[in-house]
């Protein structure tokens, strides 16, 4: 009989901190922004590579302002940054627009609080006494634009026509596992893989190209899980890929992997993305 093609998933990079990974963000020219803060400093790190070839851009890169610090967004290689007012305030303040490819700040506006991006305009708002003032910006030199007054429901369209602009459809995010699964394939590979064990809370899968991918917990004693991962090809039904990202839980992790492209991410351990390439 003619040998069964096994199909591989080659481990692409590998990136590992002794911080905790924050935030994995991809820009639209394919590079990986992680976030990672020191939890006893509260310092905020950022790390940036290209996807492609694993190269690093640019390691543990920190501003000014090295704690109260975060991402908006990263929009045509220009990462927003804000400034958390005060540590116990969730509100943003302020934009810093930095460039990844010259590793540069272009602009810094600190009046302006960052609302969304569009048409290569970075869209804000002052905060008066009782309203918000919003105005455009140029998304590279930060020069205003327009002034859009207190017109919300202006802003409100021009935002949900931004969004609807969005493009996610090179990603594929892990859904919820249920009885009613209408892939018996699907539903009979992960009862198949889980069966013998003490699952506990949500199988969280998806599939793409005949392989599947799932993640589930297994409870080893009171506030203690494993969470355990697994690729199989539904053709052949092999497990061609089986990490642990989570060795001791005491929580139940949502979210552990995704896909991007031809990419299969993983979060382990809070502080490892593992990146494994689909052939």
């Amino acid at each position: 009989p003619p040998s069964v093609n096994r199909r591989m998933m080659k481990k692409h990079f590998t990136y590992k901190s002794n911080k905790q990974i924050w935030r994995i963000l991809i820009s639209e020219s394919d590079k990986l922004i992680l976030e990672t803060r020191d939890t006893n400093t509260k310092e905020v790190f950022f790390n940036c590579y290209y996807i492609e070839s694993g190269e690093n851009i640019f390691c543990n890169f920190q501003l000014d302002e090295k704690c109260w610090i975060g991402i908006e967004e990263i929009y045509k290689d220009i990462i927003f940054f804000h400034y958390f007012p005060k540590p116990d305030m969730p509100h943003h303040k302020g934009i810093i627009a930095f460039d990844i490819t010259s590793q540069n700040i272009l602009w810094t506006n600190n009046e302006f609080s960052f609302l969304f991006t569009s048409d290569e305009k970075v869209y804000g708002f002052k905060q008066g006494f009782e309203e918000r003032y919003f105005s455009s910006l140029d998304y590279l030199s930060g020069e205003l634009i327009e002034e859009f007054g207190s017109d919300h429901i202006k802003i409100n369209a021009l935002q949900k026509s931004a969004e609807n602009e969005k493009d996610w459809s090179s990603y594929l995010y892990p859904k919820i596992f249920s009885n009613d699964e209408i892939d018996s394939r699907i539903a009979e590979a992960i009862r198949r893989q889980t069966n013998n064990t003490s699952v506990e809370g949500e199988v969280e899968y998806n599939s793409k190209n005949g392989l599947l991918f799932f993640n589930y917990h297994i409870k080893v004693f009171e506030n203690s899980f494993v969470n355990k991962f697994l690729a199989v090809d539904l053709n052949s039904n092999n497990v061609i890929l089986s990490e642990i990202l989570n060795a001791n839980a005491s929580a139940l992790f949502t979210d552990s992997f995704f896909i991007y492209k031809k990419y299969l991410f993983l979060l382990r351990e809070k502080n490892e993305v593992i990146i494994y390439k689909l052939e």
